[in-house]
């Protein structure tokens, strides 16, 4: 029997953006949720431990992205852009998948999740060490609905509620475990 990896609430490609968020001064971003392998009998998600010398987020497990910048036609364009900036993915060895609604972060702008397939392998990135401190391929069946709990964390004196995914060495919650939950890997065996 085959597996097989699907998404669940997966739109097409994400629009362009809309002029006014160039205005805005918390601009939108835009992350690349990246799988690996996905035709093989176990596809990855790419994460990434952010750079403790980062002046926000600093140690925190992501994925590739950030903010919007001028010649930005779309949140595809942005989340390719940075995962290109950050981890060396070259634009060219990935198909865009679609992408899932935004999703509003703790300072109140929004996260485009966009969802790609890599065509290379985990040896052809090139971490930039400014922005990234290491690379994980966490494989799909510890990021599905079966590996997700909740929990309650205090942040600047507010208590939150998140998903998490335990990933042994990693765990990821917050505003990565959010997007994960939207993506809503299924996968078929």
């Amino acid at each position: 029997m085959n597996s097989e990896l699907k998404f669940e609430c997966l739109n097409p490609d994400p629009k362009d953006w809309d002029p006014i968020y160039f205005a805005m001064p918390r601009k939108p971003s835009a992350v690349a949720v990246i799988v690996f392998g996905r035709e093989t009998p176990s596809p990855k998600v790419l994460l990434i431990r952010r750079s403790t010398k980062l002046r926000s987020h600093r140690g925190q497990i992501g994925f590739p992205g950030g903010r919007l910048e001028h010649g930005d036609q779309s949140p595809q364009d942005t989340a390719l852009r940075e995962a290109f900036e950050e981890v060396g993915l070259d634009r060219q060895l990935v198909k865009v998948l679609g992408g899932v609604e935004p999703i509003p972060a703790i300072d109140g702008s929004l996260v485009y999740p966009v969802i790609a397939e890599a065509n290379c392998s985990i040896e052809d990135l090139k971490v930039n060490p400014v922005e990234v401190e290491s690379l994980h391929l966490v494989p799909i069946e510890k990021l599905t609905a079966d590996n997700r709990r909740k929990f309650v964390f205090n942040l600047f004196g507010c208590w939150r509620h998140s998903f998490l995914y335990d990933c042994g060495a990693l765990s990821v919650w917050g505003l990565s475990a959010e997007i994960l939950a939207r993506v809503n890997f299924k996968w078929v065996r």
